[in-house]
């Protein structure tokens, strides 16, 4: 049976990491409404039809993280959706063994589909020089696939042989955490060893290659040999974790265009990802490929007088953790912080990550230049929930009614992630001259201030100290780019303080401001003769700049300010209190019952497998 046919060889290929390739448009109607078992096995015969079928590898395994997820399990910004509040308040119980269900048959039967295009190139005769690139790809999606699962289980089925289609059962055991992520980790290595520093064709733009098979690794073995998987920190995870990094700063360095810092941190997500410098792992999308091709976080977190909804708003936790302009702490008593105007000498990240009370953002489509988040006429009386907006990976250009359906690519994995999973290994194992070096590069990038080349950190920072300002600057640097929840997880910092400038997160709540119009400026303007009828008086104000926030006799004037706790759950004020039983979740009822092998997770109801056992 001839599955994929001539006529779909000749489709054009269009990348970007998986990217939305507009051929998985035409392979829905090959690939996808076939079962994958009765493929001819002569497509490992054919470069062409063996380049197809990985080429649907990429459209059903590639990263499907967008901007902000699970942000909302953090300090980032605040959701009051069940699924998220159930668990940081700590109201998951033991017997809620679904709360979290990443691990599904689904996932295995992409794992299957990955391990049909393994098995297949093993057996097939082509050259080495064609089937090697394929192999690495496919081993890159096997690893990432089972990767998903074993951050939130801990040790899992590993997989790597087609299973029977016929039966659901997947009766495989968990395997300890060290096999698995030493399984993980062996993919990846072969990965790297098979794929190119770089593709030569303008075609293969956005495939995986060594480097961004080694940053995954790095990423990895950075999570294993932190604090939650290596609680007794043992040096030797770090000192590989630093090995895996480097090797991954080595590689990205030898490809044809070397991965570097993009210039501009505003830029970085509205930059055409294929000329992007910065990104290694991402995901292309384009409305010419069809509606499911696009991205809509323009439409999520853009104001009202934009066209947006004005969602995923930064909270005060976030904001207090931008550093100075001058590279301190805000909670350094040298930074020179005003907590009353929290938004002068900051960070330049903070700007163009955070839209403030009278702060400025021109947008197509928008007639004023400021924004204002109390309830006043331009944002047709709606307010952020924190008293934010979220500016991050915003697009001023794109027009009005095009926002829900944009062009930006979401970049996965970036080379700034990767200085960082270096700088915080380098640390770890006391190399702390390397760490600050790349701590400094990307603090340089930023715009703060050089101060002698030390861009805030003097050079006999500690150990302490620097590991606390690493995870400051992941914060704030890789802000609601679905990085802040793992790290919290990983470093155990809903449980535990860091130090002086790192914080335990349970036990606090999530808070932003309420800004309101004083008595007489919150009126409607009932006067039909005037140019502000319908309006309210405090919109008059704007439009002739009364109102100045850097003069408090003017911001006192017009509008008040009052904290506001995020964390009301049911009427009533909760605290974080995200519990250990979650370091490591149940394994679904779905795969207990279809798969005898497969134990519960300890501390969970009938839970007797030890996540972490070696």
């Amino acid at each position: 049976m001839k599955i994929i046919t001539k006529y779909i060889k000749s489709l054009p290929l269009v990348l970007g990491v998986s990217t939305f390739l507009l051929f998985a448009v035409s392979c829905d109607s090959v690939l996808d409404k076939h079962d994958l078992n009765v493929l001819n096995e002569g497509i490992w015969e054919d470069e062409d039809q063996a380049g197809l079928y990985v080429n649907n590898l990429y459209n059903e395994n590639m990263p499907d993280k967008y901007f902000g997820n699970f942000s909302q399990l953090s300090d980032e910004t605040y959701s009051a959706d069940e699924s998220y509040t159930k668990l940081l308040y700590g109201f998951t119980t033991a017997s809620d063994i679904n709360a979290v269900t990443v691990m599904h048959k689904d996932k295995y039967a992409l794992i299957r589909r990955i391990n049909i295009a393994i098995e297949g190139l093993d057996e097939s005769s082509l050259s080495d020089e064609i089937k090697n690139p394929l192999r690495g790809q496919a081993l890159f999606f096997r690893a990432w696939r089972h990767w998903e699962m074993a951050q939130l289980y801990g040790g899992i089925p590993i997989v790597k042989s087609v299973q029977d289609p016929y039966n659901d059962d997947l009766n495989v055991p968990r395997s300890k955490a060290t096999e698995t992520v030493d399984e993980i980790v062996a993919d990846l290595d072969e990965a790297i060893t098979l794929l190119p520093t770089s593709w030569s064709l303008t075609d293969n733009l956005g495939r995986i290659n060594s480097g961004a098979a080694a940053a995954f690794k790095g990423r990895i073995l950075l999570t294993w040999a932190s604090p939650l998987f290596n609680p007794g920190n043992d040096q030797a995870r770090w000192q590989r974790a630093y090995d895996a990094n480097k090797e991954a700063i080595d590689l990205l360095a030898q490809m044809n265009v070397p991965r570097d810092l993009h210039p501009n941190f505003s830029t970085i997500f509205t930059t055409n990802v294929l000329n992007n410098v910065e990104a290694i792992i991402y995901k292309r999308f384009s409305l010419a490929a069809g509606s499911g091709y696009v991205n809509g976080w323009e439409n999520s977190v853009r104001p009202p007088s934009g066209g947006g909804n004005g969602g995923y708003a930064p909270t005060w936790q976030l904001i207090s953790a931008f550093p100075m302009a001058n590279g301190k702490l805000t909670n350094d008593a040298e930074s020179g912080y005003d907590e009353t105007y929290y938004w002068q000498n900051r960070d330049p990240r903070f700007y163009a990550t955070v839209a403030y009370n009278g702060s400025e953002w021109d947008m197509t489509g928008r007639e004023q230049t400021n924004v204002w988040t109390f309830r006043n006429s331009k944002e047709l009386n709606r307010v952020p929930n924190s008293g934010f907006y979220n500016k991050k990976a915003t697009d001023p250009s794109i027009a009005r009614e095009d926002i829900s359906q944009t062009n930006t690519a979401w970049i996965e994995l970036r080379y700034a992630e990767v200085l960082l999973n270096f700088a915080e290994c380098a640390n770890e194992i006391g190399s702390i001259s390397e760490a600050l070096e790349k701590v400094r590069m990307i603090r340089e990038r930023a715009g703060i201030e050089s101060n002698g080349n030390t861009y805030g950190i003097e050079n006999g920072v500690s150990q302490d100290v620097l590991r606390q300002i690493i995870m400051v600057e992941r914060q704030v640097e890789l802000a609601f780019e679905n990085k802040r929840y793992w790290d919290i997880r990983r470093r155990k910092l809903f449980r535990e303080d860091m130090g002086d400038y790192v914080k335990k997160i349970n036990g606090t709540q999530r808070s932003g401001f309420t800004y309101s119009a004083k008595s007489g400026w919150n009126l409607d303007i009932k006067d039909e003769s005037s140019p502000f009828f319908g309006y309210m008086r405090i919109d008059s104000a704007l439009y002739y700049g009364h109102l100045d926030l850097n003069d408090k006799t003017s911001s006192n004037q017009y509008f008040l300010q009052s904290d506001k706790n995020l964390d009301i759950y049911l009427g009533l004020s909760q605290d974080i209190n995200y519990l250990e039983l979650y370091d490591f979740f149940a394994i679904p009822t779905s795969i207990i019952e279809k798969s005898p092998a497969v134990e519960q997770t300890i501390g969970w109801l009938n839970g007797t497998f030890d996540p972490l056992a070696e």
